[in-house]
């Protein structure tokens, strides 16, 4: 039992170093999954939601697999010997969790605060900036959001 706890934790040590590099963009994805469950959690409970198991166990599962596709790719880039562009590639990949998972937080941080009041309407405003008016400026966006909508009804 002792060795093959030594074979695990020397396992995620080894782990741990390759990914000393990306230490930063693992740690504010950590934070931002963090805030988003909690915002989600108080947005369902000021609403009289019921807490759901499964919806917790999707969310965590959801950052697992995202992590997972954040470590991938930056140790086939690592192995690969191009240290600058993945690290490149995994900021771009850490930006794009930052916006849907920010334009989330700030919708569920709208359905917390009072209705009306200066709090809602700062963090209303910034959704407002967030979900619609960087869409309308980022064709890349605005096209996969049309594309996204069109996937969608061809599913349905």
């Amino acid at each position: 039992m002792d060795t093959i706890r030594l074979m695990v934790t020397t396992f995620c040590a080894n782990i741990a170093a390759l990914l000393f590099p990306i230490k930063n963009e693992i740690l504010g994805l950590v934070i931002l999954f963090a805030v988003n469950f909690i915002f989600g959690l108080l947005a369902d409970l000021s609403n009289h939601r019921e807490w759901s198991f499964r919806k917790a166990f999707c969310f965590f599962r959801d950052a697992a697999v995202f992590f997972i596709v954040v470590a991938s790719v930056y140790l086939l880039g690592y192995f690969k010997e191009e240290q600058d562009a993945v690290v490149q590639c995994v900021s771009f990949l850490t930006y794009v969790a930052i916006y849907f998972y920010g334009t989330n937080i700030l919708r569920n941080a709208r359905m917390v605060t009072q209705e009306g009041g200066t709090l809602f309407r700062i963090l209303d405003f910034l959704y407002y900036i967030l979900s619609m008016r960087v869409v309308q400026r980022n064709n890349c966006l605005n096209n996969y959001f049309d594309w996204y909508d069109k996937e969608r009804k061809n599913c349905i």
